[in-house]
């Protein structure tokens, strides 16, 4: 059984420092776009200042449509520049590994650096892949991020493929740090991470994760921070939460938009 422990999980809506000193750059926060400098920010804020980039071991990002901004605008002056004279900033930071990228670049940290791109399960799979190296020896301290990011062109797009008849459209990013041993400021450990084959309904996922009577289920709570990729990682936010204010296991139960199901396990450290 992989295990690792939650030291600090922080969203987007929780930052609260200033960002100058989040990212001390002026000259690299103006070439930033908005969904670069929420993630950036909210990592830096989630690892508690940039100079402790330098302790991590791996920064794992995941991402289910990337930075939709600066890939439109690269897009758009592709046809009307006629790829003539073209600005090569848009086109780098439109790729999906631009947050990690930049995460890494603020202190010229060199550790294994990966984004995962895998729609609905970006973030799961980002996740498997940090308890897997937690579980293998290969790092210790490890920055763990989500993030995607709405524009109207991307909401008129799937509000016409009926997308938001039943959904609120959304955007967000989420950062935590996670561990290979136990630590005093350590939040919650992560037990399971399951992908499953088949939809399970309250009862069943309760009957087959649970340890005791008083477990929590989040169950399809994605709904609640609308549609985009990487929501799962708000739920995985909220588990924390709830581990915080004093429930002893959370289970999180995601069937993404008609994706196959993952379940999380989240306990208390007892």
């Amino acid at each position: 059984m992989m295990k690792c422990y939650i030291d600090r999980v922080v969203r987007d809506s929780d930052v609260v420092t200033d960002i100058k000193l989040l990212i001390p750059d002026a000259a690299q926060r103006r070439r930033m776009s908005k969904v670069i400098k929420t993630a950036v920010s909210t990592a830096v804020e989630c690892v508690q200042g940039v100079e402790n980039i330098d302790s991590l071991d791996a920064i794992i990002t995941a991402t289910g449509w990337g930075c939709l901004t600066d890939s439109e605008r690269f897009l758009r002056n592709v046809i009307n520049d006629k790829e003539q004279l073209l600005n090569p900033t848009p086109f780098i930071q439109s790729t999906f590994n631009t947050i990690g990228g930049q995460i890494a670049l603020l202190r010229h940290n060199h550790c294994y650096n990966v984004t995962y791109v895998n729609r609905s399960h970006s973030f799961e799979d980002a996740l498997l892949d940090a308890m897997m190296r937690i579980a293998d020896g290969e790092s210790e301290n490890i920055l763990l991020g989500a993030f995607d990011e709405q524009t109207p062109s991307q909401h008129t797009i799937m509000e016409r493929m009926g997308a938001f008849r039943k959904y609120k459209d959304g955007e967000g990013a989420v950062f935590a740090t996670l561990t290979a041993e136990k630590t005093p400021t350590s939040l919650a450990q992560i037990e399971t991470i399951d992908f499953l084959t088949h939809t399970l309904t309250k009862d069943e996922c309760l009957a087959k994760y649970a340890s005791t009577a008083e477990s929590k289920l989040l169950y399809n709570s994605f709904a609640e921070y609308g549609l985009f990729p990487t929501s799962s990682a708000y739920c995985f936010a909220e588990a924390v939460k709830q581990i915080k204010e004093g429930a002893a296991e959370v289970i999180i139960y995601n069937e993404y938009f008609g994706a196959k199901p993952v379940v999380l396990k989240i306990k208390c450290i007892c």
